[in-house]
Formats: C-alpha cells, sequence, structure tokens
C-alpha cells in the first residue's frame, strides 16, 4: 500500500513538524535521510545448512533504484530509476506528482521518462518496500515461518496468486515536495500482494513500521515457486531498509 495512503492533512503537518525537530537526531533515519553504507552487513544470498534454503540480505534504502533477484542464479542487480526522457518514450513511463490528502489522490503533473531497465534474467526486484514480479504470481500464505510449510508447493496449487498490477502512485522517488503534500512517484507494475510485507504507518509521529510477518510464495514464469518470509526489515543496528530476508527455492 503506498506510504501515504492513510495520512490526514492535519497529522502529516504534525509529522513533518516533527520532522524538522526531530530529524537530525536519527529518528527518521533511513526515510528521509540519504543511506548510508554498512560495509559490515553480509549483503547477499547466504546458504544455510539446509538445501535450496538461503537467508538474503539486501540494502533496500535508495528510493532511486530497483535491485534485481535472479533466484535461478541466486544473483542481485541495481538498476537506477530513469528520470529523463532520452529517446523515444514508450507510452507509460513516467514519473508522477500527486497531492496526496488522506486516501485522495490528485494527479498535478506527469513527465515522461526513459523506460526502467531490467537485466535479462530476473525474477523478482525490490524498490524500498515495493514489490514486481518478472511475470510471476504472489501468494500470502497463513504461515509465519518457512519451516512450517507443507511439504511441496502443490498443497497451494489451486489458491488464487495474484499477477502484477500497474500503479502510478505506489513507488515513492521524491519526497521533496512533502511540506506541500505533493510527492513524486513512478509508474511502475507493482505486485501489490508482496509489496504488503512491509506497511508505513504515519498515524502518529515518528512513522512506525509493521511487518506482515507472512510467508509468501512466489510462482515464476517457468512453474518453479520459492517461498519467501522478510524476517526483518532492519538492520541490528535499527537501520531501516535493511532486509533480511528467509528464501526456500526451489519449494
Amino acid at each position: 500500500m503506498p506510504v501515504l495512503r492513510h495520512i490526514h492533512r492535519n497529522t502529516l503537518a504534525l509529522c513533518l513538524a516533527s520532522l524538522v525537530l526531530a530529524g537530525c537526531n536519527g529518528i527518521f533515519d533511513g526515510i528521509y535521510d540519504e543511506p548510508v553504507r554498512d560495509e559490515a552487513l553480509q549483503l547477499g544470498f547466504n546458504p544455510a545448512a539446509e538445501e535450496g534454503r538461503y537467508t538474503l540480505v539486501m540494502d533496500a534504502r535508495n528510493y532511486d533504484e530497483w535491485i534485481y533477484m535472479d533466484l535461478h542464479r541466486l544473483t542481485l542487480e541495481k538498476r537506477d530509476i530513469p528520470t529523463t526522457l532520452t529517446g523515444e518514450w514508450d507510452g507509460k513511463s513516467v514519473w508522477a506528482r500527486y497531492n496526496v490528502q488522506g486516501s485522495r489522490y490528485t494527479l498535478l503533473e506527469e513527465r515522461q521518462v526513459d523506460t526502467q531497465p531490467e537485466p535479462e534474467e530476473w525474477d523478482l526486484a525490490i524498490h524500498h518496500f515495493d514489490v514486481r514480479t518478472n511475470g510471476g504470481q504472489v501468494l500470502q500464505t497463513g504461515y509465519t515461518s518457512v519451516d512450517d510449510l507443507p511439504e511441496s508447493s502443490a498443497s497451494f496449487a489451486s489458491e488464487g496468486f495474484r499477477p502484477d498490477e500497474w500503479t502510478s502512485h505506489q513507488c515513492i522517488v521524491d519526497f521533496s515536495g512533502m511540506f506541500d503534500y505533493n510527492i513524486w512517484y513512478q509508474a511502475s507494475p507493482v505486485n501489490l500482494v508482496l509489496s504488503d510485507w512491509v506497511r508505513m504507518d504515519f498515524s502518529t509521529p515518528p512513522p512506525k513500521y509493521e511487518a506482515s510477518r507472512r510467508v509468501y510464495l512466489l510462482r515464476m514464469q517457468d512453474g518453479t515457486v520459492a517461498a519467501l518470509h522478510m524476517k526483518s526489515y532492519m538492520s541490528e543496528a535499527g537501520t531501516k531498509g535493511i532486509l533480511t530476508i528467509d528464501v526456500k527455492y526451489p519449494y
């Protein structure tokens, strides 16, 4: 769900005032501040004792890039989000600026940009907490641990997996107009089921985070299935946007 979907005008004003007063002391670290590098992080796919099981650690603090994941090859690749149009427009790639008032979005302007670059091979892409798939579908299970899943994903074959959906106000790319309630988004396909694995609540400052704690199943184009469980959305130091994901593939 969009970060600012349920913000009332007065609440947002209070939140912004708190940002001015407290933004320098770390309360809003990982949301508004420039990301910093932590060389101690063990980024990437870290094999577990069980075959086909991995602990994936990702630095997803940046709002100006997508991180593409290839589960078949266990690789991660970053691609910057285009900010301008340098060639022929594809007819859909835009930055969209919305005025956000509670659950109401008023489109103010659109800016044509280049098509989002992608690797040749990928299965899943993450932008902060937003997620898109490469033609895949996602199911939220009722399980809260990969260890508790049935032996095979065949147990979920008849369940309602959902594909990605095109949205123009999900992926935030520019907060600079926030004091005027104006936010820039990248129009992009997003899997709204998997993107709900971490929610941000601005109802009272400072912002609160809530993880769904659920295990998600990603069914890819080739029919194989991966089990994904967001175990943490912050580092041990409390930096938000450092994702730790329990991965089982193939499942």
